[in-house]
């Protein structure tokens, strides 16, 4: 494979523009939907790029779990894909990117062996795009319990380019303590973004795409934070402990907003100080009926749309991140639509789970 020295994109980009031109067109992907059941749902997808993947799952099965491999697999193989186009700087901007997916699935598996989730339904929630691949994540998945997994993680970290074992350490006794699943990880966010906030700090203008993405993650971390404290009698010092450095708000924004002690007195304040008020006030609709998740789906759903268009310039990552997330989201749309034709959902309610590019607002 050819790689890109230092900061050309060139090649990179017009080689993924390539890898876009294969995503799904809009008539396939209504093809899909509309299917009237799981098999063609799976009928259509196999005359797609995903076809040679489903066709080696299917060996196992027509379970949704094995098709979830699939996506799995296809989703690997094309970001490897871009990962062997780049060495020097692009190299560490694009594992910046892409390591968000790390602590995704270790927060994935952490809280699913908690709540005692399936080890099936824990993978097919996986999206192994970063530095720990799906070998490392079910070797941690496969432990006997939560205690051992975490134990895993530190046992193993000095072999993985990302060690976040330090995280886990750092915290664990407090942790064995009050046994909250919430100081691990607090700890692994804060230990992730310190680290990935050092890689993309720069002048430059991919180095500043970079940061914009980096940012709104911790944006997102930070308020779902104070949403989910919100109310709890917590010392001064211990409500500064959830708070993770960079983005919008500073700690001394965060400790003032905590004083609202009710969550609608609290998005009130962050609609009005933070650019994140359409997310939030569409998340607010549905507040009582879903709970406090729904901010957390709202605000993630804003992410998605942000990047699928963000500037791009013909030179430069930008490129880059609008097929990362037009990838990611379609796969996590033919989840959605394959999950719900398996268990009989009917059309219009597999569309209501669905993130469109530009929704429109409601």
């Amino acid at each position: 494979m050819v790689q890109v020295p230092l900061k050309e994109y060139t090649y990179a980009n017009s080689r993924v523009r390539a890898m876009a031109s294969r995503l799904l067109d809009e008539t396939t992907f209504q093809q899909v939907i509309e299917a009237s059941d799981y098999n063609r749902a799976l009928g259509v997808l196999e005359d797609t790029e995903y076809g040679p993947d489903i066709e080696e799952a299917i060996l196992e099965g027509f379970r949704p779990t094995s098709i979830d491999r699939a996506f799995n697999h296809n989703l690997m193989r094309n970001f490897n894909k871009i990962k062997d186009f780049f060495i020097g700087r692009p190299e560490e901007l694009l594992k910046a990117l892409l390591s968000r997916w790390d602590l995704y699935n270790l927060k994935t598996i952490l809280r699913g062996m908690r709540a005692l989730v399936p080890k099936a339904e824990i993978t097919r929630n996986l999206v192994p795009i970063g530095a720990l691949d799906l070998v490392v994540l079910e070797e941690i998945l496969n432990q006997p319990d939560l205690r051992a997994s975490l134990d895993a993680i530190v046992m193993f970290s000095p072999q993985w380019m990302i060690p976040y074992g330090q995280a886990i350490t750092a915290v664990m006794p407090r942790y064995l303590q009050k046994n909250d699943l919430a100081m691990i990880e607090t700890s692994l966010d804060e230990f992730h973004y310190k680290r990935v906030s050092s890689v993309v700090k720069g002048g430059d203008s991919n180095s500043k795409l970079v940061r914009r993405v980096v940012d709104m993650e911790i944006d997102i971390i930070n308020i779902t934070t104070l949403l989910r404290i919100c109310g709890l009698e917590l010392e001064e010092k211990e409500a500064g402990s959830y708070y993770i450095p960079g983005g919008i708000l500073s700690s001394d924004d965060f400790d003032r907003i905590l004083q609202r002690k009710r969550v609608e007195d609290l998005v009130d304040v962050l609609i009005s100080e933070t650019p994140y008020g359409e997310p939030l006030r569409r998340a607010e609709k549905s507040f009582e009926e879903k709970g406090e998740s729904v901010f957390q789906d709202e605000l993630d759903k804003f992410m998605i749309r942000k990047c699928l268009h963000i500037t791009a310039e013909p030179l430069g990552i930008g490129i880059i991140i609008m097929y990362i997330w037009r990838k990611y989201l379609e796969i996590k749309n033919l989840r959605i639509i394959i999950r719900g034709k398996s268990i009989g959902l009917i059309e219009s309610q597999i569309r209501k789970e669905l993130v469109l590019m530009d929704e429109e607002e409601k």
